[in-house]
């Protein structure tokens, strides 16, 4: 998610009660057991990625149906996606908190059953399927994140967190998830590299996909344990405006800037001996989307600007494009090759969305975003000229 903001919508975030027996109560806390905390010394070997991954991610909160989101699988599948990204939450209440917990109810989070059903459905629909939770604060101090965690005790909060993710494994296991993601912006944590390892091992035991962790597009030379995972998977919202007048970008010089960011990616991926996942791609319709992607909270009276939102997209194309295909391109049904990217995820399709024309948020449809990604999407045949459509 973008740095330091997140909707409002999702501070309201939550999980369900767990196991299928219990029936959700509002505003109910869910208690989980311990979890083994049991490290292995031997470093797994690398799952490599058989296709590249092409899709959205998908916010999953709290929602009395999911015919929203089904809707949403059916359309990303119809537009010739092969892949969705499963964005749902943990709370806890500041960056100070011991304790991760999981809430369900009106206000708060899906039912296990709800994060099942709709991964399920999508796996069902041939799409491979990632699951993120996230950790939102309820109550936090200033303009606190979950890449501000400092607990009073550590040792407390690794312990909530590791039971945290033992609940979204078994979500994972049951709804059939190819890829599991261990954590998500996590930056404070990121230097504890013995707890990742242990954390890692263990989820390892109980999972059989693929693992990533999705760090910030500005700390992914910090964390110490990506020979544990099988990507380098980062949520990617860099400053694109380089020049002294951002108002008037110059779209050349903005796909140049992702093809500097790609070859800075790519160098470290290949000292890492893993493949890139972005894990979101994406701009608001804002009109400084293009200098802070990660910022999309704005005052009532800000236009929308959904043009600069598809200068966006349509740089990351041209930048991308010689290494990231559409699903439908014999190239992208391969194996995915250690120096190229195993895929991108773009942030995000929005199943809240009340039109395009006020929309200043992040979803693309009706706008011309979509436009580009669609044409991007039936463009099947290589074209000379890297990165050309």
């Amino acid at each position: 998610m973008p740095k330091r903001v997140i909707y409002p919508a999702l501070i309201c975030y939550g999980l369900s009660l767990l196991g299928a027996a219990l029936a959700v109560q509002d505003q109910r806390t869910v208690l989980l057991s311990p979890a083994s905390t049991a490290t292995s010394d031997v470093d797994p070997p690398h799952k490599p990625f058989a296709r590249q991954l092409v899709g959205f991610a998908i916010n999953l909160h709290h929602t009395d149906t999911l015919d929203a989101h089904r809707h949403a699988i059916d359309e990303l599948k119809a537009l010739g996606f092969n892949s969705v990204l499963v964005i749902t939450p943990a709370f806890q209440t500041n960056g100070a908190s011991v304790t991760v917990r999981l809430e369900t109810g009106p206000g708060r989070g899906p039912s296990r059953q709800q994060l099942v059903a709709l991964l399920g459905y999508a796996r069902d629909r041939g799409m491979q399927t990632v699951l993120m939770p996230v950790v939102l604060f309820t109550a936090p101090r200033g303009n606190e994140w979950r890449g501000k965690i400092k607990p009073q005790r550590w040792d407390d909060w690794w312990q909530s967190y590791r039971e945290v993710v033992d609940y979204f494994v078994g979500i994972a296991n049951e709804a059939g998830v190819q890829i599991f993601c261990v954590g998500s912006e996590l930056l404070t944590t990121e230097r504890q590299t013995g707890r990742w390892v242990s954390l890692i091992a263990h989820v390892r035991r109980r999972f059989q996909g693929q693992l990533i962790y999705s760090t910030n597009w500005d700390h992914y030379h910090v964390p110490g344990f990506w020979p544990q995972l099988d990507a380098i998977a980062m949520n990617a919202y860099w400053n694109l405006v380089t020049e002294t007048d951002p108002a008037r970008p110059d779209p050349a010089a903005l796909a140049e800037r992702w093809r500097q960011i790609r070859e800075q990616l790519l160098a470290f991926a290949a000292e890492q001996g893993r493949p890139v996942l972005l894990t979101e791609v994406g701009y608001p319709s804002l009109p400084w989307a293009l200098q802070k992607p990660w910022n999309y909270v704005a005052p009532s009276d800000t236009a929308a600007d959904a043009a600069a939102q598809a200068m966006g997209y349509a740089a990351f194309l041209e930048a991308w494009g010689d290494l990231i295909r559409p699903p439908t391109h014999a190239h992208a049904i391969q194996p995915v090759a250690p120096t190229h990217p195993a895929g991108v995820f773009f942030y995000e399709w929005d199943v809240y969305a009340n039109g395009p024309e006020h929309d200043t948020r992040y979803g693309v449809q009706g706008k011309p975003a979509l436009d580009l990604l669609r044409q991007w999407l039936r463009d099947t045949a290589p074209r000379p000229g890297a990165g050309r459509w």
